[in-house]
């Protein structure tokens, strides 16, 4: 016979096992004609009725409850829609509060009315370093990662969603909550990443007036909690160096905002160098104390525009950066940057002209080049040099030997992880390589 007591204690077990692990919620699916039927809010429909937007109203903090003005028009919210068997649906799993429905479940039969005007702030989650992350630049394009990038800590994957724009933020059309869905299935978490659009001009203006920040801040709670982010990452570059101190002011401004809602937040930085709009610019300090993470953009050591032909990110070049930065930004907030590309130099009469090569492409010239490659121990990856009729075709290779000593600087400099730039120009080898890192633990040296 079994025990009550036995029973309750396997029953406990599971219910605190189930809390303790971080699942994706069953999906909340409505037919997206019987939610417009049934939601509070203002929407509209793009020609062909295939793309939806809600304005949901602006947020405030009463205690732990986010109240909705119900009288604001509110900011624009791509309607997170999914298709299955031919009928579109509206995932209203993550906060029907702000879609402006609620519902209740029966039998699996469910049904929709007004919703309050009121949500609450999220659970906040704990992350454990280091971090495997990816960015995504073109999410419609290639396979989704199948697995986490590595076991050893969190994983983050960061598709290139949004943009600034005068009015408030600009969404794609592109952002998907089926993409969300799928990589939290995975164990991710999605943090979208953010652009001025890399234009001085239009970042000064936007520096400028702080009513727009508002309407930033207040666009991207909404799609945090009704898409399920967990963060976001800016890729704020090319900025006056007049902005600096406007710029560290609306960095820090974002970042407050957010983590009241319990968002994290994020900053790309370049390496150092007299650049006014490229590095001066940012004050790394500043920024790591108000963003969750600070990300070494270190690559791009000779840039793409260059007519001097040279390595993407050498070893010393990375380390001296890494080594540098940490002298303003914490290790464990520090974030390394790594190429996943590396560029083909046309050299003719000593002017170098550039391409982007994906780190995919290694293997072809391994093989085809294989008794002209040289490995650099002091640059720490292969070299190579093919003549042309008029000079020479140069690549400083970025392959898994170069990749995984860069690595293993993460765990050595004890760094919150790495981030690679980008997702779709590595095969599985490399990712097979990054799986069995010790990446450390992401601890300060004591």
């Amino acid at each position: 016979m079994i025990r009550k007591s036995t029973i309750l204690k396997s029953l406990t077990a599971l219910v605190m096992s189930a809390l303790s692990t971080t699942a994706v919620q069953a999906e909340v699916l409505v037919p997206v004609d019987q939610f417009l039927a049934n939601t509070t809010r203002h929407y509209e429909a793009n020609q062909y009725k295939t793309s939806y937007t809600v304005y949901v109203p602006q947020t405030e903090l009463q205690g732990n409850a986010i109240v909705l003005n119900p009288a604001a028009v509110g900011e624009p919210v791509k309607l997170p829609t999914t298709s299955k068997n031919g009928i579109t649906y509206v995932d209203i799993e993550s906060d029907p509060a702000m879609l402006g429905v609620s519902y209740t479940k029966v039998n699996g039969q469910l049904t929709l009315g007004p919703a309050p005007q009121a949500s609450t702030v999220k659970a906040p989650y704990t992350m454990q370093t280091p971090l495997s992350w990816a960015f995504d630049p073109w999410p419609t394009q290639g396979t989704p990662y199948q697995a986490k990038l590595n076991s050893s800590g969190d994983n983050i994957i960061s598709p290139s969603w949004f943009k600034l724009h005068s009015l408030g933020l600009e969404a794609s059309p592109n952002v998907s909550i089926d993409y969300v869905n799928d990589y939290k299935s995975k164990g991710y978490h999605v943090w979208p990443l953010i652009t001025n659009r890399f234009d001085p001009g239009f970042t000064s203006g936007i520096l400028a007036d702080q009513s727009v920040w508002k309407k930033y801040a207040h666009n991207l709670v909404q799609y945090a909690y009704i898409y399920g982010f967990d963060g976001y990452n800016f890729d704020f570059e090319n900025i006056d160096y007049a902005d600096r101190d406007r710029l560290t002011e609306f960095v820090a401004y974002l970042s407050n905002y957010l983590h009241q809602y319990n968002i994290k937040t994020s900053i790309d930085v370049t390496g150092y160098s007299d650049s006014p709009e490229w590095s001066l610019v940012y004050n790394r300090s500043a920024f790591a104390n108000s963003v969750d993470y600070v990300v070494l953009m270190a690559y791009d050591e000779t840039w793409a525009k260059s007519t001097t032909a040279g390595p993407v990110a050498s070893y010393p070049w990375v380390r001296n950066h890494t080594e540098k930065m940490l002298s303003e930004v914490p290790s464990q907030k520090l974030v390394l940057g790594v190429p996943f590309y590396m560029r083909l130099w046309h050299d003719t009469n000593g002017y170098a002209k550039g391409e982007t090569l994906a780190m995919k492409n290694t293997g072809s010239y391994f093989a085809n080049y294989k008794d002209k490659m040289t490995w650099d121990d002091r640059l720490k990856l292969y070299y190579l040099s093919i003549p042309t009729g008029s000079g020479s075709d140069r690549i400083w290779f970025e392959d898994n030997t170069s990749l995984g000593l860069k690595l293993d600087l993460v765990k050595e400099l004890q760094l919150g992880g790495f981030a690679a730039w980008r997702k779709g120009f590595e095969d599985e080898s490399t990712i097979a390589m990054i799986q069995g890192k010790d990446l450390g633990r992401g601890i300060p040296k004591s």
